[in-house]
């Protein structure tokens, strides 16, 4: 039997875990992960176990260099925790057993020789002399719609943070400007931490009637929320990091919950979603009247290519994460 470690020594990106856990659940590979649950509040493996009916092995990391002997293959879950691993997996004679997920291409360090990237835009001449493999973190196994179609909810999901060059809040403000009567509900989901900042440096966040705070929320609260919305915003700041650097974990949320995206044209393209999504040129005022009268059968529409796409995405990602493991 293969015998796989999921291994994330860092505080994040536990929801990338969904593709893996449904993929090695089919293979009957045996699944091991090192985390530190219980220092994240907002972890998704909780809400995994639920979706995939398992009981997932969970050990902390401290573990890992104990049970090293047990594996066939490590999967290291972010290549951002460079400086945490043991010297050990970067030896030459361990790097068929070791693969690494890259976030952003400048994560790469040249002992990774077989790697998985989060999204076709992470890309560089070193990552193309490597063996690498292309996934978007999807899963099938989500198969609810839920009954949000007459409901003009739309979402922001994940951190706004000022340093940052992927999210554009101007976006939004053009929106609450122009369309200040209109009926819609912005529901806001990031961190504490994050939204103390953020609603500090742009008041407009916390004093309009339409915009609704649900800062902290675990992520199984927040998916129960998610429900009741109809399309979800990426708020790409056009030419930034999302079109060269790095994936938005906005796409994939929604997309495994079958929400459609409401997202600039080009980011759509990217990632083959203009079938799946209401895409705008420069500016979401563009659609908004379009949003709020959809018919019902489009909307269906739109949710029946997500799935579609959901399943052709799965069997790319289960021929990838193949090829990783030969």
């Amino acid at each position: 039997m293969v015998k796989v470690a999921l291994v994330q020594l860092s505080k994040k990106h536990t929801e990338i875990f969904g593709t893996f856990i449904e993929i090695f659940k089919k293979n009957n590979y045996e699944l091991t992960i090192y985390y530190d649950l219980d220092n994240d509040p907002y972890t998704f493996l909780k809400y995994y176990q639920k979706l995939f009916n398992i009981k997932l092995d969970i050990r902390p990391t401290n573990k890992l260099m104990d049970d090293k002997s047990q594996f066939n293959f490590f999967i290291f879950t972010s290549s951002a925790d460079d400086v945490r691993m043991d010297p050990w997996f970067k030896l030459p004679e361990n790097s068929n057993k070791c693969i690494y997920v890259q976030h952003q291409a400048p994560h790469w360090k040249p002992y990774m020789k077989k790697n998985i990237l989060m999204s076709p835009v992470i890309d560089s001449p070193e990552l193309r002399q490597q063996k690498s493999s292309y996934i978007i973190p999807f899963y099938k196994s989500y198969d609810k719609m839920h009954a949000n179609k007459d409901q003009n909810n739309f979402a922001i999901i994940g951190a706004v943070r000022p340093h940052q060059k992927d999210k554009d809040l101007s976006l939004l403000l053009e929106l609450l400007e122009k369309y200040p009567d209109e009926n819609y509900k912005i529901f806001v989901f990031m961190r504490k931490m994050d939204w103390r900042v953020i609603s500090r440096r742009h008041p407009f966040l916390k004093n309009n009637p339409h915009i609704e705070f649900y800062p902290g929320l675990s992520t199984e609260k927040m998916i129960e929320k998610l429900k009741h919305v109809k399309f979800v915003l990426p708020l790409s700041k056009q030419n930034g990091w999302f079109y060269w650097q790095r994936l938005t974990g906005t796409i994939p949320l929604a997309i495994n919950l079958n929400m459609p995206l409401i997202m600039d044209k080009k980011l759509a393209q990217i990632y083959n979603l203009e079938k799946a999504s209401i895409t705008y040129e420069k500016s979401l005022c563009e659609i908004l009247n379009k949003v709020l009268n959809i018919k019902q059968e489009d909307y269906y529409k739109l949710i029946e290519n997500i799935v579609i796409y959901k399943k052709e995405q799965y069997k790319n990602n289960f021929q990838e994460i193949e090829k990783m493991l030969n």
